[in-house]
């Protein structure tokens, strides 16, 4: 499978492309529902869950995958990655019709719509597994970066124009109803996307045995590989909280309506259609390695700006909103280029593998990053308020701090990306 796309004209890879472009505009409501959207936050307050609760939503998916996505690479050369993506869709609509019917429950409904996530949360492993393999079936080296551009680019654009009228729908109290109805109908489309990648026309799947060993041990002596996945793990375990975070406290912090939080949200979205837009173009003009420094101090400067975003600053909501597109555009182009390396760094035969082994440490750092920061608001280990330079700080502020100050940290980890030190001389004597 892995030298197919070599076999294929031009036309064909371009019509599987605009094939897989249909499938993820499908696909992608249930993505950004979930990571770059208010709409998951918003109704798990109307169902009274707290603070920990809905940001624990925002890290279950990677809770799950840095747990299953090895093992999951294994299911994939098993079965071929078709069957395992049709399995995927089906699981993810299952999960999240439960999330949209959770109000039945009464006074369990946020632990039905927790239990509805969570089982979305399981659909993503097998979907990830699959996905890069279907992708190196259709894609040549030269193709990649425009690819995963312009994909999520146009995702990017369909989801958030959408999300952006269901903001405006919403009003400041939405109907329940409202919000079940919008979460029903993301869980069908999921189906969509598994139907445009299921019947798309890829070389048939040999089962075999997987040596799942064999196959880790060639990514473990991938040192390139090893060192990149660890970089991304532990700015994942920076960042990753501090989007969602940020969502939250429009809502928690700066006590918005949910109309307001929606909107201002879409932000978020922005930032992604940009920085999707623009990646191709900023990689053909500066490099991969000035796109992926500008990156982490990006990174830095958002978290510690957002640290400073109190109430007694003057229009915090819009500055909020401001740094989420900012964040968004950079995690946006975090993601292309990430998807860029792993394709970069797999061994011949080993895409699945390579993919699910990187995917681990970044959704690791993710679940951990995610889940600290919900355990620290849920527990209130953090003082609620403290000043700094007279300026009063909340526990989400004291959160950004901590961020910014790991991305800071992560600086020390700059020397394991591949753009930073293309050519290693691996050197080992004991």
């Amino acid at each position: 499978m892995n030298n197919f796309a070599s076999t294929l004209s031009a036309g064909q890879r371009r019509d599987l492309r605009i094939r897989t472009y249909v499938a993820t505009w499908f696909g992608g409501f249930s993505d950004l529902m979930l990571d770059n959207s208010a709409l998951i936050i918003i109704y798990l307050t109307m169902l009274q869950a707290g603070n920990a609760a809905a940001m624990l939503s925002t890290g279950l998916t990677s809770l799950v995958q840095m747990f299953t996505l090895i093992p999951m690479a294994g299911v994939v050369d098993r079965f071929g990655p078709q069957r395992v993506i049709s399995v995927s869709g089906i699981t993810a609509c299952a999960g999240l019709l439960l999330t949209a019917c959770a109000p039945i429950f009464g006074d369990s409904a946020k632990f039905a719509a927790l239990a509805g996530i969570a089982g979305f949360c399981l659909s993503k492993p097998l979907w990830n597994a699959s996905w890069y393999t279907v992708l190196n079936c259709i894609l040549l080296p030269e193709e990649r970066a425009k690819f995963f551009g312009f994909m999520r680019f146009s995702y990017s654009i369909i989801t958030g124009g959408l999300f952006f009228l269901l903001g405006l729908a919403m009003g400041k109290n939405p109907p329940l109803l409202l919000l079940q109805a919008a979460i029903a109908v993301i869980g069908l489309l999921v189906l969509g996307r598994s139907f445009l990648i299921v019947t798309m026309p890829l070389p048939p799947h040999v089962p075999r045995h997987y040596d799942l060993k064999g196959s880790l041990a060639i990514s473990i002596r991938n040192s390139p590989l090893n060192g990149f996945s660890v970089y991304a793990g532990f700015m994942m375990l920076a960042f990753a909280p501090v989007l969602p975070m940020a969502m939250l406290y429009l809502k928690k912090g700066l006590d918005l309506p949910a109309d307001a939080v929606q909107m201002l949200s879409c932000a978020c979205i922005a930032g992604s259609v940009c920085g999707y837009f623009l990646y191709d173009k900023i990689v053909k003009k500066f490099g991969l390695r000035v796109l992926e420094l500008s990156l982490h101090g990006l990174f830095i400067l958002v978290a510690l700006a957002l640290a400073f975003c109190g109430k007694n600053v003057p229009g915090a909501e819009y500055l909020v909103a401001l740094l989420l597109f900012v964040g968004n555009f950079a995690y946006a182009c975090f993601f292309c280029a990430f998807s860029q390396e792993i394709l970069a760094l797999a061994r011949p035969g080993n895409t699945t593998m390579a993919a699910a082994f990187a995917n681990t440490y970044m959704q690791t750092g993710m679940a951990c990053g995610r889940g600290a920061a919900s355990f620290l608001l849920g527990c209130g280990a953090l003082s609620t308020r403290w000043r700094m330079l007279e300026m009063p700080f909340t526990d989400f502020q004291t959160l950004f701090l901590i961020c910014a100050g790991l991305a800071f940290f992560g600086l020390t980890f700059i020397f394991c990306l591949p753009s930073v030190v293309p050519k290693h001389e691996d050197y080992y004597e004991p």
